[in-house]
């Protein structure tokens, strides 16, 4: 687990607080430490115009993104060195993006939306001037909704064709000016949108491998099932037809364990509830039970570990920033 430092619900970065002369640099700078490593350049260095806004959205990362013609390399270089390895949802707001990864060049227009992996390199050209939508989803997590993120890397997503349709809708409402409130919360916002992405992929977006593709729904009944307090390993192989020993390889092969993944996914559903103002005349331990967790101080434990507070400190922050 990942522990959360506390930081501001929204943040932004803009070249309107530098020198112009500086402004490219500064957008390079800025972008290698809060977005991603990457090779930036531009015809407009003497007035190059950009500004990034960073938003928490549950597991996931909003970025909205506004910059004069520029074209942006994730090279191996920098991947070599690189603190990421997630997966970028983008959708274009105006402008126009060519794109080219896993050896895919696609022509992004106004509304589309494309999926880009972090892990291999790619070349993008932003024109003339362009505002994106972006969503970082950590690559495992998305995993859970994609069997295999990378195949549908590179290809468009056109903003009228299907389901694509529905998730070009979905990204729209996130490309706001001012942070408006959530309907839900931002976990279950980013959960519904990697829902949209994998229906908008389509069934060709598979696990490639039958064990990879029986991992992906023993994950998919744990999280079903995590609610239940005596759910075990041999509930869940029970219900595949397979045995204890089976699952715990398919888990090793996944390099986790059944318990890692009990407790993560317990975890997300509690946090889940405690950022949801609908659950607030839920106690902290009505949650925990809830969740599956017998004891609320073992809950209080093993939240605290996982998001670097106790759940009555994480609603409370909650409550006092939406208050």
């Amino acid at each position: 687990m990942v522990v959360m430092a506390d930081r501001p619900a929204r943040q932004r970065w803009s070249t309107a607080d530098v020198e112009a002369r500086h402004a490219l640099a500064y957008w390079v700078d800025t972008i290698c430490k809060s977005f991603l490593e990457i090779d930036i350049d531009s015809p407009e260095r003497d007035h190059f115009h950009a500004q990034l806004d960073e938003t928490e959205l549950g597991p996931a990362m909003l970025y909205i993104v506004e910059a004069d013609t520029q074209t942006v390399r994730r090279t191996p270089a920098r991947i070599a060195h690189s603190r990421y390895a997630d997966y970028f949802l983008l959708q274009l707001r105006a402008g126009q993006l060519n794109l080219q990864q896993y050896g895919r060049e696609s022509v992004i227009q106004t509304g589309d939306s494309v999926l880009i992996d972090c892990s291999a390199p790619y070349r993008l050209e932003c024109l003339p001037m362009t505002r994106s939508v972006a969503v970082r989803f950590p690559r495992e997590w998305l995993r859970n909704w994609i069997p295999s993120p990378e195949s549908l890397a590179g290809r468009p997503l056109r903003s009228g064709a299907g389901w694509s349709s529905a998730l070009a809708a979905a990204l729209t409402t996130l490309d706001t000016e001012h942070g408006q409130e959530l309907a839900l919360p931002p976990g279950v916002v980013a959960e519904q949108i990697a829902a949209l992405l994998a229906l908008a992929g389509g069934p060709e977006v598979q696990a490639s491998s039958v064990s990879e593709k029986l991992f992906r729904r023993i994950r998919r009944t744990i999280r079903d099932r995590c609610h239940e307090p005596g759910l075990n390993p041999g509930a869940v192989a029970e219900v595949h037809g397979i045995s204890k020993r089976y699952l715990h390889y398919l888990c090793a092969h996944a390099s986790t364990t059944f318990g890692y993944e009990l407790m993560r996914m317990r975890l997300e559903s509690a946090q889940r509830l405690l950022s949801d103002r609908r659950y607030d005349a839920l106690s902290v331990s009505e949650v925990a039970a809830r969740c599956g967790f017998l004891e609320p101080s073992h809950f209080a434990r093993r939240f605290r570990k996982a998001f670097g507070q106790g759940p009555t400190e994480f609603r409370t922050a909650r409550l006092r920033i939406s208050g």
